[in-house]
């Protein structure tokens, strides 16, 4: 419950007095403090931002101050009101950002958040994902995350077409068009391509993915990918020269980031 508080945007002494209060209907500064272990200072200074936060209030008997939690719900104020400072700023800092609109612009996620963070981008750019080593991993590792994925996808109508290697576990839903590779190109990597994105996604530990922006590399991608899908059923020969030649391109946004 505390790494969840801390996530949302409390601090680790924060979080623990607003847990602390849960014991009670309404203690003072002093019972908190024997609960938390925490001196009697950090517990004001902890209270006192946790009444500015909303998420807390107070009221004085006999000139002592007896804290209370208020509704739980006043999480949902407190994040809502950060994401509405975010989205203010946002507008700023983009106009502030000096990019080369013609050089591809790389970032590397990591960990389990890093995917999340890149499925949340597909879905909000709405635009015909081109799987290539399409991976049962993503059951594997985000059950939860996927199923909500998917519908996600099938309320926006997300399509994607898929090169699953043969034999591999896949998603069987109307969403997605699937299509096989052959054994010998199984690989411990997943490659995404959507809108004017490439995505790599690495499933050896630690988890690494790469996501590039750029429309003239997406755009090669693409048409590699339409390649191997019109000569998926025909000879491995064919497969290993797109391959080779969509190696390059990888080889390539990695030398330009």
């Amino acid at each position: 419950m505390k790494e969840k508080l801390i996530r949302l945007g409390l601090t680790d002494r924060e979080a623990e007095a607003y847990l602390a209060l849960y014991n009670f209907n309404e203690a003072s500064a002093t019972q908190i403090a024997k609960l938390t272990k925490e001196h009697r200072t950090n517990i004001y200074d902890s209270l006192s931002s946790l009444i500015k936060k909303g998420l807390i209030s107070y009221n004085i008997k006999n000139n002592v101050k007896y804290f209370h939690v208020s509704n739980p719900e006043k999480l949902l104020d407190f994040v809502e009101e950060k994401e509405k400072i975010a989205k203010n700023i946002i507008p700023e800092l983009r106009s502030k950002l000096k990019v080369d609109k013609e050089k591809p612009i790389v970032e590397v996620y990591e960990g389990k958040e890093g995917f999340k963070s890149i499925l949340s981008m597909i879905l909000r750019e709405r635009q015909t994902i081109y799987g290539i080593g399409a991976s049962e991993e993503w059951e594997k590792r985000f059950p939860i995350r996927i199923d909500q994925y998917m519908r996600e996808r099938e309320k926006n109508k997300i399509h994607a077409k898929l090169l699953y290697v043969k034999g591999s576990k896949f998603i069987d839903n109307k969403m997605n068009e699937i299509k096989f590779l052959p054994n010998e190109f199984s690989q411990p990597s997943t490659i995404a391509i959507f809108g004017e994105y490439i995505a790599i996604f690495m499933w050896t530990e630690p988890m690494t993915a790469t996501l590039t922006k750029s429309k003239q590399l997406s755009n090669s991608f693409k048409e590699y990918f339409n390649l191997m899908w019109k000569i998926a059923k025909k000879s491995s020969f064919l497969f290993q020269h797109v391959l080779s030649q969509l190696l390059l391109q990888i080889l390539y946004q990695i030398y330009i980031s």
